[in-house]
């Protein structure tokens, strides 16, 4: 069963969401941990600004007898992992984190990769996320047979969901509503100089968007200054290394950081040593990054205006209205995804059950055909083909008959699946 554990920017707040934020270098070990567990076989993980998720296919979702005080199901298991692992307890996890199963977590899985689920909505940076997710999963063996098939399925809902809807047009991500804000506090964003903290995706994103805002000049930085070099020389701008910016930073206007970092990168002391030489003009923080950049004090030094991704949620509801125009056709493709996937996965498990349902039938029209042929003395061959032929087709069209009725009498809240139908008529006592 596919189960899925995440939080998001609407479950939990920032300061949950860094603790609980996966670094790449953690990555791997967490893979093992958990596929290490007999009772998780597929895993795949997603770490982001505003969501991190963890989709298992395990054995057993919930026990009757279980809670979170007795971990003796595949969901207690996890959740005293992933609390032991971001170092929460089980009661502080479960209020912030949100559970699905089975077509629901596959519908889920399906919203969050069309960007249905996200703060910008129709944003289309989380699809590459999850590209990016499936293919770190592959490398550390989270693979299997089914996530595979959820990966076909995903990209090409997405795919769609961008194709045939307007969600996705005028691209709206969290950098832009950054961009957005900026606005606001600087009319003339000509006249602005602005620094980029990172060279990542949401700060190309970000450049994009100030170079696409007529911003004055950009500075950009970063721990590998060949990565800061490489994206300043995109935008026309200029690159600093790392241990330099702060020196840079009086002449600073606007700063956007996204790193990895697990500590501050922009401390409250480097804020007061910048407004000591520019003390008449205001500086500007947009700190879009999971666990923050920022130093929160900053926003308590006087002319400094200090945004953190939270901060955003106000910036991008001008947005959503248009979109969520366009949101409505978008989850019916979604939805219509999720049955077709639940479908198919539902006609794959049906398939070694009528090869053994066959395999069994085979042998027994075998064995009564051997004993009929000795009975009555039959050494024909011919004669024995054809009653052979009459025998197998005959078993094939009552194996197709009683499938094709349980089919067309099935529904969703049938007890049994169809698989399990067939195995139930035809178990062999």
């Amino acid at each position: 069963m596919l189960v899925v554990l995440g939080l998001n920017h609407n479950s939990a707040p920032v300061t949950v969401r860094e603790r609980m934020a996966i670094k790449k270098e953690e990555m791997e070990d967490l893979y093992k941990k958990f596929l290490t567990e007999n009772s998780v076989q597929e895993l795949f993980l997603i770490s982001t600004c505003n969501r991190v998720e963890y989709y298992f296919i395990i054995k057993n979702y919930l026990c009757d007898k279980c809670d979170i005080h007795s971990p003796i199901c595949d969901k207690c298991e996890i959740l005293n992992i992933v609390a032991q692992n971001c170092n929460l307890s089980v009661e502080d996890l479960t209020k912030y984190t949100y559970f699905a199963s089975g077509k629901e977590a596959v519908t889920h899985l399906f919203a969050v990769a069309s960007g249905l689920d996200s703060l910008v909505l129709g944003e289309p940076q989380i699809f590459g996320q999850i590209k990016d997710a499936f293919e770190i999963s592959k490398e550390n063996n989270g693979m299997g047979g089914f996530l595979n098939k959820l990966f076909e399925f995903t990209l090409k809902t997405a795919k769609k969901v961008r194709t045939v809807t307007g969600i996705s047009e005028n691209p709206v991500s969290v950098s832009y509503a950054a961009v957005e804000l900026a606005k606001k506090i600087f009319s003339d964003l000509s006249l602005a100089k602005a620094m980029i903290i990172g060279a990542g995706e949401m700060c190309e994103l970000a450049a994009r968007h100030l170079v696409g805002s007529n911003i004055g000049s950009i500075i950009v930085t970063n721990r590998t200054f060949e990565k800061a070099l490489k994206l300043a020389e995109e935008f026309s701008g200029d690159a600093v290394t790392f241990d330099r910016f702060a020196q840079k930073l009086p002449e600073i206007d606007i700063i956007i950081s996204s790193t990895g970092s697990p500590d501050f990168v922009v401390t409250a002391e480097m804020i007061k040593d910048a407004m000591k030489k520019r003390p008449s003009r205001p500086m500007f923080f947009i700190d879009i990054a999971v666990p923050r950049d920022i130093d929160p004090k900053g926003a308590e030094i006087e002319n400094t205006y200090l945004y953190d991704i939270d901060d955003l949620k106000s910036v991008v509801e001008a947005n959503k209205k248009e979109r969520e125009k366009e949101a409505k056709k978008a989850w019916d493709i979604v939805h219509n995804a999720a049955f077709a996937f639940d479908e198919q996965m539902e006609s794959l498990k049906i398939i070694p059950v009528i090869k053994n349902i066959r395999s069994y039938f085979e042998e027994k029209r075998n064995e009564e055909l051997q004993k009929y042929c000795e009975k009555f003395k039959i050494t024909d061959e011919k004669e024995i083909e054809h009653l052979n032929y009459l025998l197998t087709a005959t078993l094939n069209k009552i194996i197709h008959n009683a499938f094709m009725n349980l089919k067309e009498h099935a529904t969703d809240n049938d007890k049994y699946s169809i698989a399990e139908a067939m195995n139930i008529i035809f178990k062999n006592n």
